[in-house]
């Protein structure tokens, strides 16, 4: 079974002996192609009109005129003109094939190698006008769409469309234009007033031209149309300098002049505007240079400030390759790590300890007075368990007092375990006054493990501050003195449970606690 897809043939890639190569540019009503002549190698730029564009008597007087147009000038930086073909199929201009972007692109691509070509650009681009002017005709489009400007700074005009003939005494009588033409940010005033079209008027366009090389931008910009015809017709525009600190006074001066509103304050003619140029240098410095110097400055401060930050891992390859074969660069890149070591450690050498959080100051006791304390449940005794009774040592006789090392009341003489009654105080002991005779034990008093007293067990261990069972709990309510003895056989009274807090003494009617 057949294939129902047909693959183009050649006939479909051919307009008349033409052989179609490829598309330089595509507009609203035509297009631009690379053709190639059928059986020969000569190549050109066709310039066609799309198929809704030739029902359009009015597209078809136009692209004719260019032609016309065309034929009439004869200039090498003006696109010459090669034929005009008008058949029922295809309607298009034969041209000459330059291969070369725009200066918009170039503008938009590199404005510096714009700027360091500008004075061949502003030579080739004023003489083609000029032998525009010669032969009669003013173009009226002047904007960097319609020159074409390769690397070697060679120059093309194109475009005549909106091309007119200069007009005499008896035709600026008549006045001049019914319709504004030409693009709203390169149009001169007077095309806005509709007043005869004059080399003046192609002049104006040339200077927004060289405005926008020398900046980047246009003197002229709108929120709306009608705003911009306005700026063209009243607003006087700034020096490209304030832009481009690079374009000197006398550039500034000649473009300006170039766009004064009225045309008797411009140059007269495009050889006037030549003759100027050429006396004058465009730039301060040269523009490629300055970019290079200014690229060369980035990079310096770029490497600087790279050389103390951790970089990836094909950047640090880099890094490392360029060391190996520039020494230089090598100590700079041990000098940056070093620094970045040493500022990541304390001066010590050794990681800082974790500083623990500051613990609540208490506040002094005899500083301020205290306020009388929450009706709380506290104890009367240090939180300990109960200790057993005092046993007298076996060696003691029956009613004397001997208390175990560490056991005993404040000012009582320490004695050594084995040491006799009496035998004295410890070894680099100072003497302390005793208490008073009232606080000793009586004489008499029969004190447990002692010949006839009956031994008693020691209390159940309760834990601190928890109430006993009802059946153990003593009946004497007294609480002892804190640093006093107990009598023997006495339990030590627990804490008051949560039903006794009212019961509480203030805290000014404790007892001191020593």
């Amino acid at each position: 079974m057949a294939d129902d897809k047909q693959t183009p043939t050649a006939e479909d890639n051919k307009i008349d002996h033409y052989v179609r190569l490829g598309t330089i540019a595509m507009g609203k009503h035509a297009q631009v192609l690379e053709v190639q002549e059928e059986n020969t190698t000569n190549r050109f730029a066709m310039k066609v009109l799309l198929n809704e564009a030739m029902k359009d008597s009015e597209q078809i007087a136009t692209l004719k005129y260019e032609g016309k147009v065309a034929q009439a000038l004869d200039h090498p930086n003006l696109i010459k003109w090669i034929a005009t073909v008008h058949r029922k199929t295809n309607i298009y201009l034969i041209l000459e094939l330059f291969k070369a972007p725009n200066l918009k692109s170039n503008i938009l691509m590199d404005i510096v190698g714009v700027q360091s070509r500008l004075r061949k650009l502003i030579e080739c681009t004023c003489q083609a006008l000029n032998h525009m002017h010669e032969r009669g005709w003013v173009h009226l489009d002047v904007k960097p769409d319609n020159i074409l400007m390769s690397r070697a700074s060679e120059v093309r005009v194109i475009d005549f469309s909106l091309s007119e003939k200069i007009k005499g005494a008896l035709g600026k009588m008549f006045g001049g234009k019914k319709d504004i033409g030409g693009t709203l940010t390169y149009i001169a005033p007077e095309t806005i007033r509709k007043e005869v079209p004059s080399p003046a008027t192609d002049i104006y366009s040339l200077g927004v031209t060289l405005f926008e090389c020398l900046t980047g931008t246009m003197p002229f910009k709108g929120s709306t149309p009608k705003d911009l015809l306005m700026k063209h017709l009243t607003t006087v525009p700034a020096p490209p300098s304030d832009l481009n600190k690079n374009v000197t006074p006398e550039m500034d001066r000649l473009v300006l002049r170039m766009l004064a509103k009225k045309t008797k304050e411009r140059h007269k003619n495009m050889q006037e505007v030549m003759a100027e140029f050429r006396n004058i240098q465009p730039f301060k410095e040269d523009p490629e240079k300055l970019r290079d110097q200014r690229l060369a400055d980035e990079k310096a401060a770029d490497g600087q400030q790279s050389l103390g930050k951790r970089l990836d891992s094909r950047t640090d390859h880099t890094r490392s390759e360029k060391a190996k074969v520039d020494p230089e660069f090598a100590k700079q890149v041990a000098a940056s790590a070093a620094a970045a070591n040493v500022s990541t450690q304390p001066k010590s050498g050794q990681p800082e300890p974790v500083k623990p959080k500051p613990a609540s100051k208490a506040p002094a006791a005899a500083a301020v007075p205290q306020p009388a304390m929450p009706t709380m449940p506290m104890p009367m005794a240090p939180s300990f368990a109960p200790q057993m009774p005092f046993m007298p040592m076996p060696q003691m006789m029956p009613g004397q007092f001997a208390p175990m090392p560490g056991y005993g009341y404040p000012g009582m003489p320490q004695q050594m375990p084995g040491y006799p009654p009496g035998a004295g105080m410890m070894p680099g002991m100072m003497p302390m006054p005793m208490q008073p005779a009232a606080m000793m034990p009586q004489q008499g008093i029969p004190m447990p493990g002692m010949p006839g007293v009956p031994q008693q067990m020691p209390p159940q261990m309760i834990p601190p501050n928890q109430p006993q069972p009802a059946s153990e709990q003593p009946t004497a309510t007294a609480r002892p003195i804190p640093g006093s003895f107990l009598n023997p056989g006495q339990r030590p009274e627990p804490p008051p449970s949560a039903k006794d807090v009212d019961d509480l003494p203030m805290m000014e009617e404790l007892p001191d606690v020593l």
